[in-house]
Formats: C-alpha cells, structure tokens, sequence
C-alpha cells in the first residue's frame, strides 16, 4: 500500500497506526509538495512595512503568516530571496512558518536570563534576541563547529547583541541558573520530509528511539539549569510520539507542570498511540502537519516548573 510515494515499509506501518488509511494518504501526498519559504522580519534593524515594500519593488510577493505579524510565506520568488541585500543587511531571516512558534512561546522578557540549549544555525536565537530588543543575555550554545560558523555569522548579521555564544556540548553544561530555557532538540527530522526526501526510505524504529532517549538528556540537564517557576519550551520538526509526548510525559514524571501554548492554531497532543492511553494534559501541546497546515512536521510544548 502507497509504495508510489518511495516510502519504507516501517514508515507507512506507522503512520497507518496513528493516523489512519485516508489521513495517511493525504500526509504522504502533502510531503511530495515543494515546501513554501518564509521570512521573519528583524526589528531590530527595520520595520515590517519597510523591509515587504523593498522587496515587493523587487517582484517578491507575500502572504502574512497568521500567527505573526512579521511573518511571510514567499509566494513569488523571482530570484534567490537570500541574495537580495535586505537579506545581506539582516532585514529577515529565512525559516520555517512554524519555526518562529517557539521563541514566540517561551516569550522571554527583557530582564529573563535565556539558555537555548542546540542554537545553531540560529533562526530561534535570533529571534529570541529580537523579542528581548537586545536586553538582558542569551547563552546560545552547539556542539556542531560548522553550524556554529552559521550562527555566528547570523548573530552579526541579524544586529544581536545580548547574545553569548558557545561552542560546548549541552548535555554537559552546569553553569548558571535559567528563567527560561529553548530546548528546539535534535530530532529525526522526521517532519522535514518535503526538503528532504531521503527520510523516507532511511528512517526507522531505532532513529526514533535513540533520539528520544537524547532528548530525554536534554530534559534533565535543562529542569536542573532551570529556576523555580522558570519555563522550558520544547520543539522538535518530528512527528513522532516518542519525540515529542513520551519526552514531555518524562519531563512530567521529573516533577514539572505543561501550560497552555497560547498557540491558536495546530491540533492538540496526542493522549492516546500504539494503542497506549497517556497523560491527558498532553492536549497542551501543539501538533502542526503538511496535509492539514501546510508547513513542515512540528511540535511544541510550554513546562514550568514547579
């Protein structure tokens, strides 16, 4: 069944079990869609009305994504929008739609001190360091040499200076205590597969387990960095259950309390996969899905903790 689509056995088998035949097909048929660019205009070096009439005068047309007021699906591209010199001077920043969602949930205020666990190449700091106005600091730290090049480079780019960078492993950081912590966690990527078709012959049962049990790491490290009351806002481009609701469900059992996203849009978490009842405050949690939000795979969680 749907072997046209060029997907693994396991894959398919999966989806079928929590999804359903219809909504199987109408996710595997959304992913064979060339993914739409959005951009998330930098106030911290123009304004929105500015940036749009610049590049609209460049043929660019736009659609305003309806979570965010400065951001744009690209609906006409008549060139590369990343070579245009709006984007050489920081103007915006290329990024998923649900991509902006979780700094605009952690929401850190001008006086909070920010840790965003795996930073690079730098989309969620830059836009942390935007909704702070460049107050107070952000530790953005990744492991990665090569991707920290790039959040380098946007950090300058993008006109952000509260920002600290390092280049060091999370899982071994122990230093200083956190208001609010961005965990935007490693994952299979499983929600990618628009841009990256290749998952779907690659992925199988082990990937999503050996993600999990990192991401697991990062709860912990995280809730012991974290101040009492401080909030962990938890992401990942997956779909998958153990990705995203086991992770929370761990991060639960360690003590902590799931708040409202204040997202409107998306669907709820999932209470109930593999034929397995869960935790029912897993309805906090956002799911966004190619076939129904035409945007990558994603998911999102807001934890205090008590």
């Amino acid at each position: 069944m749907f072997e046209e689509f060029g997907y693994n056995q396991f894959l398919i088998e999966r989806y079928l079990k929590l999804f359903g035949k219809d909504e199987t097909k109408k996710l595997l048929e959304s992913n064979e869609r060339i993914p739409l660019k959005a951009i998330r205009i930098n106030t911290l070096k123009t304004k929105v009305e500015i940036c749009i009439s610049r590049l609209e005068e460049k043929g660019f047309s736009f659609k305003k994504i309806k979570w965010c007021d400065y951001c744009f699906e690209v609906i006409e591209e008549p060139f590369s929008i990343g070579s245009t010199t709006e984007y050489l001077l920081g103007f915006f920043y290329i990024q998923d739609a649900t991509s902006v969602l979780p700094s605009m949930v952690l929401n850190p205020s001008e006086k909070d001190l920010v840790l965003d666990m795996a930073a690079a190449p730098g989309g969620k700091t830059t836009h942390l360091s935007q909704i702070m106005d460049n107050r107070s600091v952000i530790i953005a730290i990744d492991i990665n040499k090569e991707k920290m090049k790039a959040l380098k480079s946007n950090i300058h780019r993008m006109g952000c200076e509260n920002t600290i960078l390092l280049r060091t492993d999370s899982l071994k950081f122990d230093q200083l205590s956190f208001d609010k912590i961005l965990i935007d966690a490693p994952c299979t990527a499983e929600g990618t597969i628009r841009k990256n078709p290749e998952l779907k012959k690659r992925l199988k049962l082990e990937d999503f387990e050996k993600y999990a049990n990192k991401q697991k790491q990062f709860i912990d490290v995280a809730y012991k960095l974290l101040k009492p009351k401080g909030i962990i806002v938890y992401s990942t481009c997956a779909i998958s259950p153990e990705e995203n609701e086991e992770v929370v469900e761990y991060a639960l059992s360690k003590g902590m309390k799931l708040l409202d996203t204040g997202i409107k849009e998306g669907l709820p978490g999932l209470t109930f996969f593999f034929g397995k009842e869960h935790n029912k405050e897993l309805v906090k949690c956002k799911r966004f899905y190619p076939h129904i939000h035409d945007t990558q795979g994603f998911f999102i969680a807001k934890l205090v903790k008590l």
